[in-house]
């Protein structure tokens, strides 16, 4: 039994893998340190993964080191794949996890991985299995801070998915289609860019607005090949660590 831990800017998830099967899920927003310890007394897992792009929980680390073969995800942990990152060390582990993810839904094939979170990041895998990096945008949420917080007049919204108009007619409508129609036709033209370089491209979507991204192009022409995979990063951080003990 394998226990998955993926700390992100504002909620952590704890997962309980047998082999390659996710056999639970938890999403918190508070401290996870009483969470995980209740995953280890309910599975008592072998081996343990832990992924954080804000500081570590000294707390977390001495309990996963103390029950459990514990690696803790860096640059320096070898990975199924071939990263040819040019500066590896600033790669952040979900980025990174994200890709091993990929590739264990597509085997020998070039995936374009799309994950929506805080910002919005594009990752290349191609079938030769080289991760060649990709690009960082900002996400929904930083978009419409940023129109808030540069400026006198316009207010603070959160993006509402019914919304779905292209014309508005109002400060608010206005900056909803601004922000939410602007990042899906960036979602539509970077994936356009890519297709054209890379033969017989895999979409995959992930990240906390990555339902917001799939309903929307699944009205497009890449509905065929985009594939919502909402726990991307942790099927990519069980793969690492079975990796570590292969």
């Amino acid at each position: 039994m394998n226990l998955i831990i993926d700390i992100g800017n504002f909620r952590t998830k704890i997962a309980a893998f047998e082999d390659d099967k996710l056999i639970e899920l938890l999403a918190i927003e508070d401290a996870p340190i009483d969470s995980i310890q209740q995953f280890i007394e309910k599975y008592k897992p072998e081996y343990s993964i832990l992924s954080s792009v804000v500081i570590n929980d000294e707390g977390i680390v001495r309990l996963l080191n103390q029950s459990t073969s514990f690696t803790q995800l860096s640059a320096q942990t070898p990975v199924p794949i071939k990263n040819k990152y040019d500066t590896p060390t600033t790669l952040g582990t979900d980025r990174l996890s994200a890709v091993c993810g990929a590739k264990c839904l597509y085997e020998n094939s070039n995936v374009l991985v799309i994950n929506g979170g805080t910002c919005v990041t594009y990752e290349l895998l191609t079938a030769k299995n080289e991760y060649l990096g990709g690009g960082i945008s900002p996400g929904l949420n930083m978009r419409f801070s940023a129109l808030n917080t540069f400026t006198d007049k316009l207010p603070l919204i959160s993006f509402d998915n019914e919304f779905d108009n292209l014309i508005g007619t109002s400060t608010q409508s206005s900056i909803l289609t601004g922000v939410q129609n602007g990042l899906i036709a960036e979602l539509e033209g970077i994936i356009s860019r890519y297709e054209k370089q890379f033969e017989d491209l895999a979409v995959v979507l992930c990240g906390g607005d990555s339902k917001f991204f799939d309903s929307r192009l699944k009205n497009s022409i890449f509905a065929p090949k985009v594939n919502w995979q909402p726990n991307l990063v942790l099927y990519g951080l069980n793969a690492i660590l079975k990796y570590q003990y292969a």
